[in-house]
């Protein structure tokens, strides 16, 4: 046995065998040039032992963790306190939803798991719609939550939590129950590598309160992501020669675009080859300015434009890059699809999903149109002359540019006006948070102010009311020089407004809009009638609010906009302040009027059928 102090004074208990050391290790050290018996051991082996919980915080930062969010308490404590002493910024929401929210809009903006949640179980379901929202909207998400020690699984203990991990197992990409400590740092690492890479999606860590004491000397290393798929050289010369023997080819973009920061390469490729661009409904929009001659607009149910349907129904070959095919993108999968698709996406598994294409890719939207790129100069691809398409483009843009335009300077205001006015004054760069039903309705993206980038999701989120707000924080936490606007209905305000407390305590700028209504329109839309009969209820009318007093109350700067003559003088007040800003916008009490209805002939929502739908 030989004991003694290793150069930073921490005690070590051990046995020399040779070249061996076995032993207890007293305290969290690496031994470095240290000898037992004469015998030089320090350069042989590194030894760094600690507590569960400084393990977790140490693999976060070593997995490229910056920040996590929560709703602290129970036995949450002994990993908070560790994230602190860390170093890691943290942040707390009004709930657990909110937190979760919060780090869901961090994450879609940085574009990998780079903050996590972190809940006691008592409250880990009620952030649960979030875990599915990721995992419907490829969101990398790292959400962790604690609960008692396993040494209570066969009694009724307070807020048990046995079968949270069986709960929240079928909407997670990757799940562990974590009951023993000593692999921490690997299981954090798979949990961040699994929300970060492919397909993104949620990573659960549902750590038991025992883990936290438990001591690991496993080592953590650096995650480095893997380098993101490519197209074989076979495919992408197949790419090529199917659009060049196209006579209408139509590049289809989707989020998937943005979320692998491939808008400048996917613009460089359609400015070469003169191919027009359509993108999915919210998801694509911004992969192209909307005032770009070979954007043609969004295709599908909530499509902004009355082009971008028309363009790809009308075309012979659609090259779809990130763009997974939604029943909103497609109407119900009625929209006109051509004999010949090209469907690329970075995983595996939505290739010939739901049809089979013609040719089905498994790459990284921004490495594949790197591809392209090299492929088509190499080949010294000409531009298409679209000389009529584009012309048909531009002419029904700039009418239906006339038309919104009208909406300004009308009472009541209808929210497109709204958009029209901030896209005149919004700056460059700017993030739009939209809520449940439209993506920030009658903006106009154009190149002068290019957003560059935030994919609005719409499998799931874009159905969730309450999550506006604390998306919009989360995305402003994660590009803190770029201005934010979260903009939503009241309605949907009455979920999430307790977070204007957090945007008054951090001095955090982000311009708040709220359609003010005096009803949930998706609700009163959605009653109408059922089989002839009457489904009127005062369900979703609401009594006059004062969401501007409400502000002011938790110190927020506050407006109310009544008229719209109130409106442009109300948002530059709302951009130029300092801090946070709430616009109370009062708007018409039905939904979008004032404009030709752009939706296809089908909807389909709450359809109990798949009659017309591909690939029938």
């Amino acid at each position: 046995m030989a004991s003694g102090p290793n150069p930073s004074g921490f005690e070590l208990d051990a046995v020399v065998e040779g070249d061996e050391i076995t032993g207890e290790i007293k305290t969290g050290f690496s031994i470095a040039d240290w000898t037992f018996d004469g015998k030089r051991v320090g350069s042989k082996i590194e030894v760094h032992s600690r507590e569960g919980s400084d393990a977790v915080a140490e693999a976060l930062i070593k997995c490229g963790v910056e920040m996590v969010f929560g709703y602290h308490g129970g036995v949450s404590g002994t990993l908070h306190r560790s994230i602190i002493s860390h170093g890691i910024e943290n942040f707390a929401g009004k709930t657990e939803l909110s937190a979760a929210w919060m780090s869901y809009g961090y994450n879609r903006t940085k574009k990998r798991a780079a903050s996590g949640i972190l809940v006691w179980c008592v409250g880990g379901l009620h952030a649960s719609p979030v875990v599915y929202a990721a995992k419907l909207d490829s969101t990398p998400l790292l959400y962790m939550t604690m609960e008692s020690a396993t040494v209570w699984d066969s009694r009724d203990i307070l807020q048990d939590a046995t079968e949270l991990y069986s709960a929240l197992k079928p909407i997670s990409k990757y799940i562990k129950r974590v009951i023993d400590a000593e692999d921490m740092p690997v299981t954090v690492r798979q949990a961040v590598l699994a929300a970060s890479t492919g397909k993104f999606g949620p990573a659960v860590l549902n750590f038991t309160q025992n883990t936290m004491y438990q001591r690991t000397s496993m080592k953590s290393e650096e995650l480095v992501l893997p380098s993101p798929p490519a197209a074989s050289e076979r495919d992408i010369a197949k790419t090529l020669d199917l659009l060049k023997k196209a006579k209408n080819p139509v590049l289809l973009a989707g989020a998937g675009v943005h979320l692998g920061n491939a808008a400048s390469e996917l613009r460089k490729f359609a400015e070469a080859t003169g191919i027009p661009v359509v993108s999915s409904g919210p998801g694509g929009r911004g992969v192209l300015p909307d005032d770009h001659p070979q954007y043609a607009g969004d295709m599908g149910s909530w499509g902004a434009f009355p082009t971008g349907t028309k363009i790809a129904e009308e075309s012979d070959l659609w090259l779809s890059v990130g763009f997974s095919f939604s029943q909103t993108a497609t109407s119900s999968w009625t929209v006109a699809k051509p004999e010949k698709v090209i469907q690329v996406d970075i995983e595996e598994n939505q290739i010939g999903r739901i049809f089979q294409p013609t040719l089905g890719i498994v790459a990284d939207s921004k490495v594949f149109l790197e591809q392209l790129n090299t492929h088509a100069k190499a080949r010294g691809w000409k531009v298409s002359d679209n000389t009529a398409r584009l012309s048909e483009i531009k002419r029904a843009k700039e009418a239906h540019f006339r038309e919104l335009a009208k909406l300004v300077g009308n009472d009541p205001i209808v929210p497109r006006a709204i958009g029209q006015i901030l896209s005149q004054e919004i700056p460059q760069g700017t993030i739009l948070v939209g809520d449940e039903g439209f993506m920030v309705p009658g903006i106009q993206f154009q190149a002068s102010k290019y957003p560059s980038g935030f994919a609005t999701p719409l499998g799931f989120h874009y159905a969730s009311l309450g999550s506006t707000l604390p998306v919009a924080i989360g995305a402003k936490l994660a590009e803190r020089d770029r201005l934010v606007i979260s903009w939503g209905g009241d309605g949907g305000f009455f979920y999430d407004c307790s977070e204007l407390s957090f945007l008054a305590q951090h001095n955090l700028k982000v311009v708040v809009i709220v359609n003010n209504n005096g009803g949930l329109y998706g609700g009163t839309r959605g009653r109408g009638t059922l089989n002839g009969v009457s489904m009127s209820s005062p369900w979703t009318d609401y009594p006059e609010s004062d969401f501007a007093t409400v502000a002011k109350g938790f110190g927020v700067s506050a407006e109310r906009v009544l008229k719209s003559d109130e409106l442009v003088p109300a948002i530059r007040r709302a951009i130029g302040t300092d801090g946070p800003y709430l616009l109370d916008v009062q708007t018409a009490a039905t939904g979008l009027p004032g404009l030709p209805s752009v939706l296809p002939k089908k909807f389909g929502h709450g359809d109990r059928h798949v009659e017309g739908s591909w690939p029938s």
